[in-house]
C-alpha cells in the first residue's frame, strides 16, 4: 500500500466514524438541562423551569409519561403539560414546563428528588418491538430565609402609536430574586426627529410587580399630544431612587389606519429554525470540513516533498553531480 493509498484510507475511516456517530445521535433521546435546580427559594415562593425533551429523529408521534419521585416535596412539583402528553411528529425539541410551588409553611433546607420520563411511539408497530426511550431529571432545591431582591430589564420598546392614543412603553422584566420585585418609575423626555428640540417630559410610577423568578411584560401609558412623525425619547427606568436604565430610542406617531394595516399584516418575519435541523446534519458538515482540511494539509505536504526532491538533502545531490563531472563513481 503506497503513501497516497494510506492517506485516502485514513480519510475514509474518519468519514465513516463521523457518519456512525451521527447515526447514534440520530436515534437518540435526551433532555436539557438535566436538573431542576434553585438555591434561593423561600417559603411561599414559586419557580418554573423548562426541560427540553430532545429527539434525534422526530419521525413519529411519541406518548410521554412523567412520574415525580421527590418524597416529601412531591406535592410541590407540577408538570404543566400533565403527567401524560403527546410529542407531535417533527418536534425535535419539546418544552416540558416544571412548576415548583413552595408552601408558606415549608421548612428550611435542601430537597432532592427525580422526575422520570418515558416515551413510546404513539402508533404501535404490528408484530414489531416497541422501544421505550426515557430520561431522568434531577431535582435539587434549597429553601432559605435569605431574601434576594434583584431584577433585570431584558428589553423595552415604544410600538408605533396612533395619533391621540396613549404612548405605550413596554418593559420586559425578569425577576432574578426570590421576592416580588420590579422597576418603580419610568421617565420619558421627548425630542423631535433630529433630537434637537425638547418637546416635553413625563414621569409615570410603576405599581405592577413581577413574581419571584418570573419574566413579565409591564406596560406603562403616557399621554400623547404629538403630531404625526418620528420622535426621540430619552428613557430613564428607576429602581427605587436609582436609575437602572438610561438610554434613547426612536418611535413613530402614525395615523390609525396605519396601525390597523399593521395589525392585519402582523409583521411576521420568518426566521430560520436552526433547532429543527437534526444533529446528524451538523456532524456531517463537521466531518466534511475535517476531511477538506486533511486533504489540504496532505496536498501541501506532498508538494513540499516533491519540491525537495523526495526529501534528499541538497548537499547530497550536489556531490553526486560533481562525481559525475569528474568521472567518479
Amino acid at each position: 500500500m503506497n503513501y497516497k493509498t494510506k492517506i485516502f484510507a485514513f480519510a475514509l475511516t474518519l468519514f465513516i466514524f463521523f457518519i456512525s456517530q451521527s447515526g447514534v445521535a440520530l436515534a437518540g433521546f435526551g433532555i436539557s438541562p438535566p436538573t431542576v435546580a434553585n438555591k434561593n427559594l423561600v417559603p411561599g415562593s414559586f419557580y418554573e423551569q423548562n426541560i427540553y425533551l430532545i429527539q434525534g429523529t422526530p419521525d413519529q408521534d411519541l406518548n410521554a409519561t412523567v412520574a415525580v419521585d421527590a418524597g416529601a416535596i412531591n406535592s410541590w412539583i407540577t408538570i404543566e403539560n400533565g403527567n401524560s402528553f403527546n410529542i407531535p411528529k417533527g418536534t425535535q425539541q419539546f418544552a416540558m414546563k416544571v412548576d415548583v410551588n413552595v408552601p408558606p409553611t415549608a421548612a428550611l433546607g435542601n430537597y432532592k428528588g427525580k422526575i422520570h420520563i418515558n416515551t413510546l411511539p404513539a402508533t404501535k408497530n404490528p408484530g414489531g418491538v416497541q422501544v421505550t426511550l426515557g430520561a431522568e431529571v434531577a431535582i435539587n432545591l434549597d429553601v432559605t430565609d435569605i431574601k434576594v431582591s434583584d431584577f433585570s430589564i431584558r428589553n423595552f420598546q415604544i410600538p408605533d402609536v396612533a395619533k391621540g392614543a396613549p404612548i405605550k412603553f413596554i418593559i420586559k422584566v425578569k425577576n432574578e430574586g426570590n421576592v416580588e420585585n420590579g422597576p418603580t418609575k419610568v421617565s420619558l423626555t421627548f425630542f423631535d426627529q433630529y433630537h434637537s428640540k425638547q418637546l416635553g417630559q413625563q414621569d409615570e410610577d410603576i405599581t405592577e410587580k413581577v413574581q419571584s423568578f418570573q419574566t413579565k411584560d409591564i406596560s406603562v401609558d403616557f399621554p400623547n399630544n404629538l403630531d404625526l412623525g418620528s420622535y426621540w425619547a430619552d428613557v430613564k427606568i428607576y429602581s427605587g431612587n436609582k436609575v437602572a436604565v438610561d438610554s434613547k430610542m426612536v418611535f413613530n406617531v402614525v395615523s390609525p389606519s396605519v396601525i390597523a394595516k399593521n395589525k392585519q399584516k402582523g409583521f411576521v418575519f420568518p426566521m430560520p429554525n436552526f433547532s429543527a435541523i437534526p444533529p446528524w446534519v451538523y456532524m456531517l458538515i463537521g466531518a466534511v470540513i475535517v476531511i477538506i482540511v486533511l486533504i489540504i494539509i496532505i496536498i501541501i505536504i506532498l508538494r513540499k516533498n516533491k519540491n525537495n526532491g523526495g526529501g534528499k538533502p541538497r548537499e547530497e545531490k550536489e556531490e553526486v553531480k560533481k562525481l559525475r563531472i569528474h568521472g567518479g563513481k
